[in-house]
């Protein structure tokens, strides 16, 4: 029994849960020697905001008393890369076969980012097949301090210069079993950005609430409080200084991460190890591009992706692909990318197309690419299973080469249903499916010369549970310890966990599998096209970006789901994946004329841009609407399109530098309090501040202008009012878009597609600065090449404008094959009269440095 001492926990915010469990009773929290004390849960009514905060909902009535048997240190020995303790535990307690005896590793990688590990030094178990870096010399001059308990083992990792807690693991016991790995940190404050992938606001604050994130990858559609496509545990902590720093924890084991207003966070996985990277900034882009060293820099796409992209399930004959195709060109509306979903296949079945209802779709994309845009198929992993032996290479050939995942010991395919029926389902694991791969789609794109590939429903998505045989009762399908997912079981719509790949099982891989795909799919393309690949994945893993973009998946037509593809947009920014967007106009119910209206407008401002939606819907692209709706969103895609040049830059240095595309006005305004939490608003880079619309009817928009220099964007008007929320304008025909003094904005006169448009007229918009001082950069190369980057067969352009002088620099000019023409410098800003402007010659490859009087 546990003594009334042991459990005297005056604050109900510093439980931490020991039955984790559904069902949780006094009894089986007696049985594992825990606390065991009610709460009535209780609705508080804010007095500010007349909102009900739920301040003690999910209070744990099972937690740990203060002598709960955990680790402490028997030996501690330096190491080149740092520390390597080894722990021991005296006795087991209430998870199946824990490991007693473990080692520590303290790695002292950079001087912003120290690594915790923790494993069994006497049987390696599974660790996640990511390239990391690998240190073996630790750092000395390092901006954390490490501080070690020895009884009971706790690491504290804290900020050298205040002092401020970055990490503290003495706040709750250490659990290590074989499927069962549990332990917690205070945070340094309650408000924290990241988690994916989950539906909900940006900023998580657990000030009032408990709150339980569960990570396994699902199809379903994005709803809050449930499991969705991907993987990313990793979290920006916001400090009371105004500094951030971050967690990542390497593991892709089914898992739980609860937050508690103490503030505190727990880690609970079922698998793997304990590989931790602490980050310390100081600033929140500090935080990502040492995140991003770690899991690698996004790739660079290929120009033409930047433009409009068209589809939709259910187009059902080339007929009416063609229709909507002229209907666009009709109406003059600038896009570059057609797609067709499953509809096109011929049965559903990967690598075809329906040559009745889809008949001459081969040349039908070869006419788009001879306009100069671009063709896109959708791919899912489910393998046809029940063809007629020689009938369908793809899975004939798999079966030769032995690359399908396979049941549990046996070296037979696992099946289960998806859209044709029965099916394998490739393990991109084994590197011989990826020669497999490239071949098949090789052979496609014979025939259907596709310039990208969607690869979907790659959580993986199966419609029945397991696989059409069920699963085994073995402890990988029947864990001791089941993570809060959606449907209860890890087999839920999914493959059976024990499923083999080459690498490990299903159990240990199964987030990665959107992962492997994408790279495998990234690799094919490649090869096919020796041309910069594009891929859409809609199941990511930490590191994915250095393969696909993303959208945010079965998304509907409603308002709330606009609003939350910000929150999602900012996210994968942060989780690596800037390249990312969600379907505009929703995918999954009918839209109306104002909301798609409204959601183009968003969407133009998307990194990744494109307008679908679902299986007997109405249509929704914009060229289907009225006349004046058409207006509007064309005006909304001329801004798209006139800063493409601009986006493109972005993306560069995304690649180059680990800058984000898009972000929140939190990150660039740290020490402004209003700007905690925004998420209605965002950044392009840190130039450009878009605030749409998002509720029904609405013909204002409440918005925060930080306090710095604006402009309106296109009109250039200075805007007085800042530093404050204000209500702006915002009829049906304008998005509130403003442009931030001190930066120079590289765009481009708008064609018919980018392609198309590439010769056009370069524009500079300098938006001067309270000192009337601007920089800006422009990188342009031919949009497609793999190597531009590595052979410097590109231009970089460095813009500066100071004393009423705009100096244009060329510091790489060795793209040749397209003109640059500058055609109009737009200075905003300018409070004297303007009484002379003189210009010289300017030579886009001359490198020498070019003045203008302004």
């Amino acid at each position: 029994m546990v003594s009334a001492q042991q459990c005297d926990q005056p604050l109900k915010e510093a439980r931490f849960d020991c039955h984790p469990e559904s069902s949780v009773s006094e009894r089986k929290c007696l049985a594992r020697k825990c606390c065991w004390k009610p709460v009535i849960p209780f609705i508080a009514q804010s007095s500010t905001n007349h909102s009900m905060d739920a301040v003690e909902l999910n209070v744990p009535w099972c937690f740990y008393p203060r002598d709960f048997p955990t680790y402490q240190i028997k030996t501690n020995e330096s190491t080149p890369f740092g520390q390597r303790l080894t722990i021991i535990k005296q006795q087991s307690t209430y998870m199946p076969n824990e490991i007693l005896s473990l080692t520590v590793d303290l790695i002292y990688e950079t001087a912003q980012r120290f690594r915790l590990r923790i494993y069994d030094p006497t049987r390696n178990r599974f660790e996640v097949p990511l390239q990391v870096p690998v240190i073996q010399t630790k750092v000395n001059a390092t901006d954390y301090e490490v501080i070690i308990t020895q009884i009971p083992f706790a690491i504290l990792v804290k900020r050298k210069s205040n002092g401020i807690t970055l990490f503290d693991s003495s706040v709750s016991p250490l659990i290590y079993a074989d499927q069962f790995i549990r332990f917690s940190s205070y945070l340094s404050s309650p408000f924290l950005y990241g988690f994916g992938e989950h539906r909900q606001p940006f900023l998580i604050n657990v000030t009032n609430e408990w709150r339980k994130l569960t990570f396994w990858t699902r199809d379903f559609p994005p709803l809050e409080h449930i499991n969705l496509y991907g993987v990313h545990p990793f979290h920006i902590n916001i400090e009371p200084t105004a500094n951030f720093h971050g967690h990542f924890f390497l593991n892709s084991n089914a898992m739980d991460i609860d937050l508690q207003p103490l503030p505190a966070i727990t880690y609970t996985t079922i698998g793997g190890i304990i590989d931790l990277y602490l980050f310390t900034g100081p600033t929140a882009q500090d935080v990502i591009q040492q995140y991003w060293e770690v899991i690698g820099k996004p790739l660079m796409p290929p120009y033409w992706s930047l433009g409009f992209h068209l589809c939709r399930y259910g187009y059902n004959s080339i007929e009416k692909l063609r229709t909507v195709i002229q209907r666009m060109h009709d109406a003059e509306f600038p896009y570059d990318v057609q797609w067709t979903d499953i509809d096109a296949m011929s049965s559903h079945l990967d690598y075809t197309y329906d040559k009745i209802n889809f008949n001459g779709l081969p040349d039908l994309v070869r006419a788009l690419q001879a306009e100069g845009k671009h063709y896109v198929n959708i791919i899912d992993p489910g393998i046809s299973s029940t063809q007629p032996s020689g009938s369908y290479a793809p899975y004939d050939d798999g079966l030769k080469r032995a690359i399908f995942m396979t049941k549990f010991n046996s070296t037979e395919p696992i099946i289960g249903k998806v859209w044709p029926g029965l099916t394998a389902f490739p393990d991109f694991t084994n590197e011989n499916s990826i020669e497999w791969w490239t071949n098949i789609a090789a052979t496609f794109h014979d025939t259907v010369p596709f310039d990208g590939i969607w690869i979907d429903m790659n959580e993986p998505s199966n419609f029945v549970d397991g696989s059409q045989d069920g699963c085994t009762n073995n402890s990988l399908d029947n864990p001791p310890f089941v993570p809060h997912v959606l449907g209860g079981s890890l087999s839920a719509k999914t493959l059976c966990p024990s499923a083999q790949h080459a690498l490990s099982s299903h159990y240990n891989l199964h987030n990665m599998y959107g992962y492997f795909e994408a790279r495998a799919t990234n690799l094919a393309l490649k090869t096919i096209r020796r041309k910069r690949p594009f891929v859409l994945s809609r199941s990511s893993f930490a590191g994915s970006g250095q393969y696909t973009a993303h959208w945010t998946g079965d998304n509907r037509a409603t308002h709330t789901d606009m609003y939350f593809s910000i929150s999602a947009i900012l996210s994968f920014n942060m989780f690596g994946i800037p390249n990312v967007g969600a379907d505009v106009c929703g995918f999954e119910l009918e839209t109306t004329e104002e909301l798609c209206t409204r959601w183009m407008q968003l969407g133009a401002f998307y990194p990744f841009m494109r307008n679908h939606n679902d299986l007997n819907m109405k249509d929704q692209d914009p060229a289907v609407f009225s006349w004046k709706a058409q207006q509007i969103m064309k005006q909304a895609l001329i801004m798209r399109y006139s800063l493409a040049p601009f986006w493109y830059t972005l993306h560069h240095q995304a690649t180059m530098i680990s800058r984000t595309l898009v972000q929140p006005l939190h990150f660039e305004f740290p020490n402004d309090d209003n700007t905690v939490g925004i998420d209605k608003q965002f950044l392009i880079g840190r130039a450009i501040l878009v605030s749409p619309v998002l509720f029904p009817l609405a013909t204002k928009v409440r918005a925060y202008i930080p306090q710095d220099v604006w402009y309106e964007f296109p009109s250039g008007i200075k805007i007085t009012t800042v530093g404050i929320f204000t209500e702006l304008d915002a009829p049906l025909d304008k998005i509130n878009v403003h442009v931030r003094g001190g930066f120079i904005i590289p765009m481009q006169i708008p064609g018919d597609n980018l392609m198309m448009g590439r010769g056009n007229p370069f524009t500079l918009l300098v938006a001067q600065s309270m000192s009337e001082n601007a920089t800006g950069n422009l990188f342009w190369d031919d949009g497609d090449s793999l190597d531009s980057i590595e052979t410097r067969n590109y231009n970089y352009f460095e813009f500066s404008c100071s004393s009423n002088i705009l100096t244009i620099n060329a510091t790489v000019a060795n793209y040749k094959d397209s003109p640059m023409n500058l055609e109009l410098i737009r200075v905003l800003g300018v409070a004297k009269t303007v009484t002379r402007v003189t210009s010289s010659t300017f030579n886009t490859y001359d490198l020498k440095s070019h003045k203008q009087k302004l």
